[in-house]
């Protein structure tokens, strides 16, 4: 994910949630970033997850006077099953 639309006065909060029952998403980590980035490039380490984890990322800008993008991709690799 890029923070480089970030400005001084921006913040956002990066959240990580899995299913670790297979249901229920809950939140597996979070991490926050405020003002202007000098290393506008944001990773989520890549981990091994069962098929039914259903994984989700979110951002939420939390100050800021204008709406910021973030632009994102993600790569999904999906292990056979053995």
């Amino acid at each position: 994910m890029s923070l480089q639309n970030m400005a001084s006065g921006d913040a956002v909060t990066l959240r990580v949630y899995i299913a670790v029952d297979g249901a229920n998403q809950k939140k597996s980590d979070e991490v926050s970033f405020s003002g202007a980035q000098d290393v506008p490039v944001v990773r989520v380490p890549a981990v091994t997850l069962a098929y039914n984890a259903k994984p989700r990322v979110t951002v939420t800008q939390t100050a800021g006077s204008t709406l910021k993008s973030f632009p994102y991709t993600f790569i999904v690799q999906v292990m056979e099953v053995i």
